[in-house]
């Protein structure tokens, strides 16, 4: 990694300026998709403001309705309005179904630096955004509500998409440490996303989340959204979703080995095992939608 030194800390930030030249590249996230953000974030909302901010970008609602009608879903009904979708299809499936369709350019990358298997990383950012929302549902210690936690689980990760062609050499796909990304790029992917939030108008709340999501506890003081991205994505990587080719949610994860993180959140011990059992049937929702969201994109 370059040195402390004045030679160091120029090299450091020549580097740190040609990754975040590559900001303008990614996909950005729709103005709709903002606006939902807020809308879900609220205490109460009905199917019609759903709805209503939706049908603002249309092309997002006909790509909705084109994976709420697959074979997945619909099955033999036709399904005709988002308002129709979120009866049929339950809430919380439509909102990760707005998230996956809206962020799919991201999501879809194809790594050639970065470790993952196929469609990793994909399952491993709607997984850690669908721990996220669940821990923080139970959480007592509250920074980030269900959706805003949803968001930043969601993309996490995002600033791989931009440190993956940075990275590339000989050794082709490898697992890569934060300390291989600073040393490469001048920054690590977590303090790259902050950059890339900012840049999307995301709140400042989310921004601190995933900027600490590796080291929660800088400074002696557990920033709460940090750990429960942090929580989420251990927990995510003991099944193996997203990260080994075929993962196991059947393996059983003991709270003493976070309970660090637990009491951070406030969490009692007893309820974080129920939050697992009702995570489990959750994640089995992911496969579904990535192929539905699939035969949406190859018709």
């Amino acid at each position: 990694m370059p040195t402390n030194s004045v030679f160091g800390n120029v090299e450091r930030k020549t580097l740190q300026k040609k990754a975040l030249a590559q900001i303008e590249e990614l996909p950005s996230l729709s103005d709709v998709v903002r606006e939902f953000l807020a809308l879900t974030s609220r205490d109460y909302f009905t199917a019609a403001d759903f709805e209503t901010v939706i049908r603002k970008d249309s092309a997002l609602t006909a790509r909705l309705l084109k994976v709420a009608n697959s074979s997945f879903y619909a099955g033999t009904r036709s399904i005709k309005t988002i308002r129709e979708s979120v009866v049929l299809i339950g809430m919380d499936n439509m909102k990760n179904m707005v998230y996956a369709v809206s962020s799919s350019g991201l999501l879809s990358h194809k790594f050639k630096s970065y470790k993952f298997p196929d469609r990793g990383y994909w399952m491993h950012s709607m997984g850690v955004a669908i721990a996220c929302r669940a821990l923080a549902r139970e959480a007592k210690t509250k920074v980030l509500g269900p959706e805003e936690a949803f968001v930043a689980g969601l993309l996490h990760d995002v600033g791989k998409l931009i440190l993956d062609k940075i990275l590339i050499n000989e050794e082709g796909v490898r697992e890569i440490s934060l300390e291989e990304e600073a040393e490469t790029a001048g920054l690590d992917h977590a303090d790259l996303a902050r950059h890339i939030f900012r840049k999307w108008k995301i709140p400042e709340i989310l921004i601190e989340a995933v900027r600490f999501h590796h080291n929660p506890y800088v400074g002696g003081r557990a920033k709460a959204g940090a750990v429960l991205i942090n929580l989420a994505n251990n927990i995510l990587k003991e099944w193996g979703l997203g990260t080994k080719n075929v993962p196991d949610l059947t393996i059983e994860i003991e709270s003493s080995d976070h309970i660090q993180d637990i009491r951070a959140l406030t969490i009692p011990r007893e309820k974080f095992t129920s939050i697992l059992w009702e995570l489990r049937q959750d994640l089995m929702e992911i496969d579904k939608l990535y192929q539905a969201q699939r035969e949406e994109v190859e018709e």
